[in-house]
């Protein structure tokens, strides 16, 4: 069920506003789905912005909802397993003869205002120690470093000793290793790329979504043809849609063997032409690179 709550200091405070005065204006409020459990795993993801700073709940003008938001989002990562049904019957893998169970990270928390990044690090850090669950101290977080404001909601992260900081990865040997890059790096390609997970994230069903802003965002979005990346329709945001994604990127650590697949697996090679085709710089002969490549084989 869900409950809202001020962000007071360190500290969260149960609102006493009417669910109709909630509905009409969410911004500000911490909602919550699920209390922190213990033994779970949970994941941050925060898209900070320039905002207004000194906004708050109480203060709020005509015409500030056009500013964008800086978007808090918190899952429980394979939070829920559910058994894969066909035709009534839960499915069985044929190779490893054990039952299919569909794995789904669990929305658990959400905030969202048009604060500065400064301050969307301090209730980061709040939620991060909230739900910090197997972690222990705070959950691992990931946010957009650059470009933008970034950097201050780093500055502000580490004065407030919050070090669970995810790292910019690269892919090397299908293998995501992280580099000394701290938080997302946005630009077209990477932007494009994360689309393309969390879409495909989205549509196998690996994700449960409480929040009406959220998929209100997901179902507004329009693709941008340029950058081949959903985006914001006129008027409307898409920061809690970013935030989300970059969680969902955060709590797989995708590369490019990181997805399950339930195809048959094969115990004998196969043999791919294109595999042992030769490339630019190549001295070896085709023959020769054929040979080398069935080496072996029965």
């Amino acid at each position: 069920m869900q409950s809202a709550w001020h962000v007071s200091g360190n500290k969260l405070e149960r609102t006493h506003e009417s669910d109709e005065s909630i509905s009409n204006d969410p911004r500000g409020l911490c909602h919550i789905w699920e209390e922190p459990r213990p033994n779970a795993r949970y994941v941050i993801g925060h898209d900070p912005t320039v905002g207004i700073t000194g906004w708050s709940r109480f203060s709020r003008i005509d015409g500030d909802h056009k500013t964008d938001n800086g978007a808090i989002e918190v899952f429980r990562v394979d939070g829920l397993r559910e058994p894969i049904m066909k035709d009534g019957v839960h499915e069985i893998d044929e190779i490893t003869k054990v039952p299919k169970f569909l794995y789904r990270d669990v929305q658990v928390a959400e905030y969202f205002a048009p604060i500065d990044a400064v301050e969307s690090a301090r209730v980061c850090n709040l939620l991060g120690r909230i739900y910090a669950g197997d972690a222990e101290d705070q959950c691992l977080l990931i946010f957009e470093s650059y470009p933008g404001p970034g950097i201050l909601t780093l500055q502000e992260l580490l004065r407030l000793g919050y070090a669970n900081l995810w790292q910019w990865e690269l892919i090397a040997d299908n293998v995501a290793e992280p580099t000394n890059h701290i938080g997302w790096r946005s630009w077209r390609e990477s932007q494009k790329i994360l689309w393309y997970r969390s879409r495909r994230h989205l549509l196998e069903r690996r994700a449960k979504i409480y929040s009406p802003w959220l998929v209100a965002e997901y179902a507004n979005a329009v693709i941008d043809l340029e950058k081949m990346r959903a985006k914001s329709a006129y008027g409307f945001h898409d920061d809690l849609m970013q935030a989300a994604n970059m969680a969902f990127w955060c709590a797989h650590k995708w590369s490019y063997d990181a997805e399950r697949t339930w195809e048959p697996v094969t115990e004998s090679p196969v043999f791919e032409a294109q595999r042992a085709a030769p490339i630019i710089g190549e001295y070896r002969n085709y023959r020769d690179q054929w040979a080398e490549a069935i080496d072996g084989w029965d």
